[in-house]
């Protein structure tokens, strides 16, 4: 074992294993044998793609980046073992994303080691262990946090990711602390940016039918096209905020093909992000035109609508895209907001809220509007804990998430947990009146005074008034100087 891998595991497992019954030299011994590095060729045997790779099952379907085999006649795996498997075709791809399942050919029917997906997607500041690329990292093992969260359509909840690797890593998979797939990694061109794909999308429905062998894509051009990934990295770009480099890749891809409404929407979104407002109206205008059935147009006019705070011009949008798509989960959850603001309607924005967690379960939002629904309009504290759980697990950056979890601790006189929660809050907005004032009643039933008229002198300073009441009757003992009066 090199150094660097012995380094690797030591830091892995302080981070995460504590406590595990399955140590992570198994964890890597076992997943590391699923791991490849997919190479592709032309007729002249020169090389016309690289990336990393896994297996999916025993029987050799597996995953790798679908551009490395767009100009390709032939493509082979190598395992981390150093096996060399031949790939047999090209299944399908996900345009979004631009992975590939793909199917190596079984020498006697030998099966390969894979990996399982997790049953829950990452978290924030998750420790992963991540298989990347030989070449770009020490030993192909790298250790990183997930940075910060994004949701965006056709990817849902994607995580965003840094690490000194690049390209050659696109197709990694991303391994959590009980040796499980819950991650697939991709980056952009120049491996700046990158970003984490959950494992849902291995079975979500935008999946498009390739099927051919390799050596066979080539006669197909509308199969080849969609192996491009100008696409997929234009949407990459949108997702981690690089909206000038996404118009410009879009640009791109709207010259080969300018039929393609889904690509004017996108870089109208791009461009209304960097203020070309002009050009994003036009895109608009041009992807209606090419395809009045888009529901994605809609959608983006309405968020569009939102920002300016034209309601209504956004609820008539969002009617419009769900007429198109019914099932479109942001859209469900954003109209459910704006008709709840207008009309009260608690029972309705609750089931509308629930149909979009059952459209798309990592949909952080829609847990996290339902949950407030139930901490203003409902009894059943345990179902409502659970939606803010889900809530903090999917996004944690929601807003005062983290008080509404406090309070219903606070309630069921569990000050401690409350406490914590409360903490947070402050830590994520200072300007928490409410996690102060209640973090002070917690210390206070639990004998800390003057933590409590810390708290208390902050919530009045923000505008609590009732606060300076609190101060005046249960402070009078406590030191000025202690809480800062």
């Amino acid at each position: 074992m090199t150094l660097a891998k012995y380094i690797l595991i030591t830091v892995f497992s302080v981070f995460t294993l504590v406590g595990h019954s399955q140590s992570i030299v198994d964890i890597i011994n076992t997943t590391e044998k699923a791991v490849f590095e997919a190479r592709a060729y032309n007729s002249a045997d020169l090389q016309t793609g690289m990336a990393s790779g896994f297996f999916l099952s025993a029987d050799g379907l597996a995953i790798t980046m679908g551009y490395i085999f767009e100009k390709s006649d032939s493509a082979v795996i190598t395992t981390r073992s150093g096996r060399t498997f031949e790939v047999e075709k090209v299944i399908s791809i996900h345009p979004h994303s631009n992975l590939a399942l793909i199917k190596v050919e079984q020498l006697r029917q030998k099966t390969f080691s894979f990996l399982m997906p997790a049953k829950q997607t990452f978290k924030q500041n998750e420790e992963l262990l991540f298989f990347t690329h030989p070449l770009e990292s020490d030993d192909g093992m790298t250790i990183g946090p997930v940075n910060d969260l994004g949701y965006f359509p056709y990817l849902s909840r994607t995580g965003l990711i840094d690490g000194s690797y690049f390209i050659h890593s696109a197709g990694a998979p991303a391994i959590n602390n009980k040796g499980q797939l819950c991650g697939i990694v991709n980056t952009s061109r120049n491996g700046l940016h990158k970003l984490l794909y959950n494992t849902y999308l291995l079975n979500d429905t935008n999946w498009i039918n390739i099927n051919l062998p390799v050596k066979e894509i080539a006669h197909y051009q509308h199969k080849r096209d969609k192996l491009n990934h100008s696409f997929s990295q234009s949407i990459l770009n949108i997702v981690c905020e690089q909206y000038i480099e996404a118009a410009k890749s879009l640009s791109r891809y709207i010259k080969k093909h300018p039929e393609e409404d889904i690509a004017y929407c996108l870089r109208a979104y791009a461009r209304y992000h960097y203020q070309n407002l002009v050009g994003s109206r036009e895109d608009l205008k041009i992807c209606q035109e090419i395809n009045p059935d888009g529901f994605l147009q809609y959608f983006f006019k309405a968020i569009f609508d939102v920002a300016q705070d034209k309601d209504d011009e956004a609820r008539v949008n969002l009617n419009v895209c769900l007429d198109k798509k019914v099932d479109f989960a942001p859209a469900i959850s954003q109209l459910a907001s704006l008709n709840f603001e207008q009309n009260k309607d608690v029972k309705t924005a609750f089931n509308w809220f629930t149909s979009a967690i059952n459209s798309d379960s990592l949909l952080a939002e829609a847990y996290y509007e339902r949950a407030r629904l139930r901490m203003q309009h409902s009894s059943d504290e345990e179902a409502t804990l659970e939606d803010i759980n889900k809530t903090i697990y999917l996004d944690p950056d929601q807003p005062g998430i983290y008080s509404i979890r406090g309070t219903i601790y606070f309630s069921k006189q569990d000050y401690l947990p409350a406490i914590r929660d409360f903490d947070s809050a402050i830590e994520k907005d200072i300007k928490d009146v409410h996690a102060w004032f209640n973090r002070g009643i917690a210390h206070y039933n639990l004998g800390l005074h003057q933590k409590a008229c810390y708290d208390w002198d902050q919530a009045g300073k923000l505008g609590n008034y009732e606060a300076y009441k609190y101060i005046s009757r249960y402070c009078k003992n406590v030191k000025r100087n202690v809480y800062g009066r």
